[in-house]
């Protein structure tokens, strides 16, 4: 029976890590009394419709579930489903409250948690950030398809799908017919002048990490329709949460900014306080989505909302793992930095 994989002696994280998250909290408070008025924001979210918030939180759990069914389809169905979701739900506060991240956590506690092994879990991992990738991509283009239109209506919103979906399904082709892509950008490359071998090299390996996957294309087909549904109710719950504060904004900007938000910072990627919301915040001010008095509200509501969440399901989770969060913090922190655990991310990255 294959052991678990078990924590390595690992160096200490750099000092530079750690300031990272510290210097860029800084920069986002600073940001915020230079830029925004604070009380209006504080009212902004004490006038918010919690209900509409709490109707929110129910998809909410309806995608967390889905990650939960999607990461046991990927290992094979063969851990204990029950025992796999709680170790699961537990490994998204580690990235919330430090740097790590969610791959090395959920690798490591799934590890501890189950009998899957080192290897079968960073293999189902790649293919889970592969899947990310593809979604992350789509979800990019209906944003700024719908974005650049003055006002949204049924044609344009079905344009706009059509057209995320032909994104999604050309994804697909190229990963289907990797070879033929690859060998097509290598012969490409080749007639481009001045363009240098190691450019070149690093090009063709950008592609080939991207469109290579380790499952069938039915378990991906499958795989990644779980995460259509998964990131459906993602968005519902962003939706609504949006829907539910007083931000002045109209049903079009509500969608685009949802979607952008969706898209540059899912639940399934959990990030720190400060991280998440220059992470999301950002790009969508750059696109001109919203403003930053609009968007600052809506990025700490969902990102407090989701550390509820997972803080809640962590503490269930570890109480039915008989696990503390000494073991899950310290098991990640370690393995964080493990030759085998960096080879892996590398792969997944």
């Amino acid at each position: 029976m294959p052991q678990p994989a078990s924590p390595v002696s690992a160096p200490k994280q750099s000092k530079r890590s750690n300031l990272i998250p510290i210097i860029i909290i800084a920069v986002l408070l600073i940001a915020t009394v230079l830029f925004v008025d604070v009380g209006q924001m504080v009212q902004v979210m004490l006038h918010t419709n919690y209900a509409l918030v709490l109707a929110g939180m129910i998809f909410l759990l309806g995608g967390i579930a889905l990650i939960d069914v999607r990461w046991w389809y990927l290992l094979g169905r063969e851990p204990a489903f029950k025992r796999l979701a709680h170790a699961t739900n537990a490994s998204y506060i580690v990235p919330i409250l430090t740097p790590i991240p969610n791959y090395i956590s959920r690798v490591v506690i799934t590890g501890m948690a189950t009998e899957a092994t080192l290897p079968q879990a960073t293999t189902s991992m790649m293919v889970e950030r592969m899947i990310a990738q593809i979604m992350r991509i789509t979800i990019i283009v209906l944003t700024i398809s719908l974005g650049v239109q003055s006002a949204m209506t049924t044609a344009s919103m079905i344009r706009s799908i059509v057209l995320s979906f032909a994104v999604l399904a050309g994804y697909l082709l190229a990963i289907r017919y990797s070879e033929q892509v690859i060998g097509g950008v290598d012969n490409g490359l080749a007639k481009i002048p001045r363009l240098s071998e190691k450019a070149h090299d690093k090009i063709i390996a950008i592609i080939q990490d991207a469109l290579s996957v380790d499952v069938g294309m039915k378990d991906l087909l499958l795989a990644l329709g779980m995460t259509i549904v998964m990131w459906t109710l993602f968005f519902l719950f962003h939706f609504m949460v949006i829907l539910a504060m007083p931000l002045g904004l109209d049903m079009h900007s509500n969608i685009t900014i949802a979607l952008g938000a969706l898209a540059l910072t899912p639940p399934s990627a959990p990030a720190m306080l400060g991280i998440y919301q220059v992470s999301q915040v950002g790009p969508n001010l750059v696109l001109r989505l919203g403003a930053l008095e609009q968007l600052l509200p809506y990025s700490l509501m969902l990102y407090f909302i989701q550390a509820i969440v997972w803080m809640i399901l962590t503490l269930w989770g570890l109480r039915e793992l008989d696990m503390s969060f000494v073991d899950l913090f310290r098991s990640s922190k370690s393995q964080s930095e493990a030759p085998e655990v960096i080879e892996a991310a590398e792969g997944a990255g």
